[in-house]
């Protein structure tokens, strides 16, 4: 089992863990209204405490998404069948031993298997989270928690199997996309037959807004011969290009192939399916960034959901007060107000991708002003060693020496430049976006206070994300190609003269190309880090602010419900609302400090 975050690390965010704690106890006081906002602020208190990082397989139905977990299980553990399978989301979780709980959306207790349990486990998973054994979910399960001693499992990770979108049923596309606010991270899978859909891009977009980081993965190569994979894989990537902001990397694969080499304990098979190297993906993965994502996800969660608690608490004070009919006609006027949000809001996007595409053209200016810097400085000595030494076994080992010493004079304070450059004019950019995004949420926030009457407080203002990662240089490319053999049979055939000529030639082609691939490191490093940050403050906009809107119906609908009902308890149930609102308040303040 893996191991739960020490909560007194510094590191681990107590103060998260805490806030997580004081805003639960808050909202205990109050009626069902707000049961779907204490289970929320409940279960990511458990994730934080537990460091349960939630990696989803996700796609259209028939890609291979059971067989791939299985792969990375090494387990034939989850159904599949030439016909649409899973029909309900399955977390797969770290323990010694396999188990199973099925959980119900009713008030029937979860159902439990475990492996001295009959039927067989096969049988068990398909009596409830297939279209064949639970059709259309007339068994009404919510979802699937298994437990399994796999290796990846152990890292704090869950893998989450999703119904397919696309499929005959209706049930299992509405559960594909309602799975997503509980996930960290994805393994998108697509496979050549057929291509990528407009199903599966609409529902991509629905992903890139929800969750920071994809992974992109072509299953069932090996029904494809080599060219077939490199076509189907360009036109992926050109499919894909538009939604990324940027061409992703997408790894071929075939989950079936993998599944039987880990069974068999074949390494190079499991090599040759591609599985490895999505598995050492994920691997460096985890280790790098999941710590990361996971407690800026869950923090970002929780602020969203004490804001909308909030705010719900505020026009449940306001709208106690109103008569019905006001009511109803302040709830009119709000939905007449969100055509022209919309209109903001692609106006707002369309002003961040200018913004990207200026800061883009500026990174092109300057690493083309490095290249010209590293050809004047590098291939200006380069030049002077061809003219001074004779010998051509020297000149090679000179020429080397002075590329192994120069490169990284050169490279280390021009990244470094270059990088502050770039960081300077994001940073401005993205604030001045930041500035915008901000003013758009409110403006609908605002709109609910003026026609609630409620006090209205401007947020605190949002970080801007400009961590640009930036690679090393490399100077293994310089390769010679003259090996003993080869300069003694130079020797033998060829005079002297020629035998310059052909390595002058050769250092000269290859030095031009070592810079040349030193310089585009800085570009490629530079460039991913804008377009990861700039789609970021996209992503947040689209999702804060429908999430603002949600938000705001759903406290109107609730108003109006109790209004329709002839409520009379409304005195003690507005001391209640406005001690709870101050509590939150203080509790969300908390929350920013420690962002």
């Amino acid at each position: 089992m893996y191991e739960p975050l020490e909560l007194d690390e510094p590191g681990n965010k107590v103060g998260l863990i805490e806030i997580l704690k004081q805003a639960q106890e808050c909202l205990a006081a109050l009626d069902d209204d707000y049961s779907d906002g204490r289970s929320e602020l409940e279960a990511l208190h458990h994730r934080l405490v537990a460091g349960q990082f939630r990696l989803a397989v996700l796609g259209q139905f028939k890609r291979g998404k059971s067989t791939l977990l299985n792969a990375l299980l090494g387990d034939r553990l989850l159904p599949t069948d030439i016909l649409p399978v899973t029909a309900i989301p399955t977390f797969i979780s770290a323990a010694d031993q396999i188990e199973v709980q099925v959980c119900f959306a009713t008030e029937a207790e979860p159902v439990k298997y475990s492996l001295s349990s009959s039927p067989s486990l096969a049988d068990f998973l398909t009596e409830h989270v297939t279209e064949t054994g639970n059709p259309n979910n007339r068994r009404q399960v919510k979802r699937v928690d298994v437990t399994h001693p796999a290796e990846m499992l152990r890292q704090g990770v869950v893998l989450i199997d999703t119904p397919g979108i696309g499929s005959t049923h209706k049930h299992n596309t509405e559960v594909a996309y309602q799975v997503l606010p509980q996930c960290d991270a994805a393994l998108f899978l697509v496979s050549p037959d057929p291509p990528i859909t407009e199903i599966e891009l609409d529902y991509l977009k629905e992903i890139q807004q929800r969750l920071p980081r994809t992974f992109f993965l072509l299953n069932k190569v090996d029904f494809l011969d080599e060219n077939e994979i490199n076509t189907s894989l360009r036109f992926l990537a050109d499919q894909l290009a538009p939604l990324c902001d940027g061409v992703p990397q997408v790894l071929p694969v075939s989950a079936r192939k993998g599944l039987e080499a880990r069974l068999a304990g074949d390494a190079e098979g499991w090599k040759k399916s591609g599985m490895q190297r999505v598995e050492q993906n994920l691997i460096d993965f985890f280790a790098r960034e999941k710590q990361h994502i996971l407690h800026d996800s869950l923090q970002r969660r929780t602020s969203d959901q004490l804001n909308n608690t909030i705010m719900q608490l505020q026009l449940s004070l306001s709208a106690l007060m109103l008569p019905e009919a006001e009511l109803k006609q302040r709830i009119g006027q709000f939905r007449q107000s969100l055509p022209d949000v919309e209109r903001e809001k692609q106006a707002v996007q369309d002003i961040l991708s200018g913004d990207l595409k200026r800061v883009t053209d500026r990174l092109t200016k300057e690493v083309e002003l490095v290249r010209h810097q590293a050809h004047e400085k590098i291939i200006g000595q380069l030049e002077n060693h061809i003219q001074s030494v004779v010998e051509i076994e020297e000149l090679e080992r000179s020429v080397r020496e002075t590329l192994a010493q120069e490169l990284p004079v050169f490279f280390s304070p021009a990244m470094r430049k270059v990088a502050e450059i770039i960081r300077a004019e994001a940073t401005e950019l993205l604030t001045l976006h930041q500035q915008r995004s901000n003013r758009l949420i409110e403006q609908v926030r605002q709109i609910a206070a003026e026609l609630f009457d409620i006090p209205y407080h401007a947020p605190s203002a949002g970080r801007s994300y400009t961590k640009f990662e930036i690679s090393g240089w490399s100077n293994d490319l310089f390769i010679s190609d003259m090996d003993p053999v080869g300069q003694r049979i130079s020797r033998k055939f060829f005079t002297n003269k020629f035998r310059r000529k052909r390595t002058v030639r050769r250092l000269q082609e290859e030095s031009r190309k070592l810079l040349n691939q030193n310089v585009e490191q800085i570009n490629w490093a530079l460039r991913r880090g804008l377009d990861e940050n700039f789609r970021q403050f996209g992503v947040e906009l689209s999702e804060q602010l429908e999430k603002t809107i949600s938000a705001t119906r759903k406290a109107m609908e609730v108003a109006l419900k109790k209004s329709e009902s002839h409520s009379h308890e409304t005195a003690g149930r507005e001391i209640k609302l406005k001690q709870t609102l101050g509590q939150l308040q203080k509790i969300i303040d908390q929350l920013e400090k420690e962002r």
